[in-house]
């Protein structure tokens, strides 16, 4: 538990965002070998939490960046769903005692959690549970047996009323993420980034770039999409000679970024982009539009990767994965055709 704080606190240090699944935590409804019960993961992440606060990152002025993520079965979920609307209420109390709410204020340097990006992590288990109007165990974390038993709707609804209150928890769709995992042989994704656009196995760590979209409208405002395929192309070129060159916190992270050497691209300005064109960003053609600029980046990211794999080889965990790699882009392509 303290290894991957020294981890976290070296990320932070170099001005790095982190992000951590607390599932494996035994709850603080179980008991401990030697008597008593264990503090449980919430316990910890207030530890977490103060850690980042204090080192900020890059020795900034701005927060640290973290994600907290706890599985929707594990048996302090609630706790987890309710506590920082709760550490927010009483940001608000002290606000109305007169003390600063700025970001940097008294008030939320008070209370925990400001660090923190927070997840509930969700199966399709539970979102059909949801649907059906069904019941929902949690499990112990030691014995993997039942703790207690929920209305599906009844959790959900504590999750929309946190995100409404303070913008927390989010919720990570576990079944769906790892359906998409390239490296399935390799280990699952359990946990994201601060914000959630890096998803991959534990220990692994990403450069992330942007485009920015606005970059590619022509004089007729049209989207030029030749220009934007050569911008990935010299993207991926670019970071993948970065996996060589970057220094790493600690080994495990070094030695998967050198076995995987995942590469991070998206983009930027969505919004004016689609304001340009004059369509609304909650609009199915808006939708037609992002899809598929993320496909004409997606594939042609896929294709700059293949092209440098033919000249130094593919990854070195490559050929365990080649099955779940290519079953993954070819969902992305399938996609494609129901793209407007």
């Amino acid at each position: 538990i303290m290894a991957v704080q020294v981890a976290e606190a070296n990320l932070f240090k170099a001005g790095s965002g982190t992000g951590t699944n607390r599932s494996t935590l035994r709850s603080s409804k179980e008991k401990l070998t030697g008597g008593g019960r264990s503090s449980g993961p919430m316990s910890f992440m207030k530890g977490y939490d103060a850690y980042a606060g204090a080192i900020k990152s890059g020795g900034k002025t701005r927060r640290a960046a973290k994600m907290e993520i706890l599985n929707v079965d594990h048996p302090d979920v609630l706790d987890f769903i309710e506590s920082k609307q709760k550490e927010e209420r009483k940001a608000w109390a002290l606000i109305e005692q007169g003390y600063s709410g700025g970001m940097n204020g008294e008030a939320y340097a008070s209370v925990a959690f400001q660090n923190s990006n927070m997840s509930v992590r969700a199966s399709d288990n539970f979102m059909d549970a949801v649907k059906t109007d069904g019941e929902w165990q949690t499990k112990f974390v030691r014995t993997g047996g039942v703790c207690e038993t929920f209305k599906a709707k009844d959790i959900l609804r504590k999750i929309a009323e946190g995100t409404h209150v303070c913008g927390d928890p989010g919720m990570q769709f576990d079944t769906i993420i790892n359906k998409y995992h390239t490296s399935k042989v390799s280990g699952r994704i359990n946990a994201s980034n601060p914000c959630s656009e890096y998803l991959f196995l534990d220990d692994s760590a990403c450069n992330l770039a942007s485009i920015n979209l606005m970059k590619f409208l022509n004089n007729d405002r049209k989207f030029d999409t030749e220009s934007f395929k050569k911008v990935v192309d010299r993207f991926i070129t670019s970071m993948e000679l970065l996996v060589d060159g970057s220094s790493y916190p600690t080994e495990k992270i070094a030695q998967n970024s050198h076995d995987f050497r995942p590469l991070g691209l998206g983009y930027a300005n969505l919004g004016a982009l689609l304001m340009s064109f004059g369509l609304p960003y909650d609009s199915d053609e808006g939708r037609a539009v992002s899809a598929a600029i993320t496909a004409l980046m997606c594939g042609q990211a896929y294709k700059a990767s293949a092209n440098i794999a033919s000249i130094v080889g593919p990854f070195p965990r490559y050929n365990e994965n080649r099955e779940s790699m290519l079953e993954v882009i070819k969902m992305h392509r399938d996609h494609v055709k129901d793209i407007d």
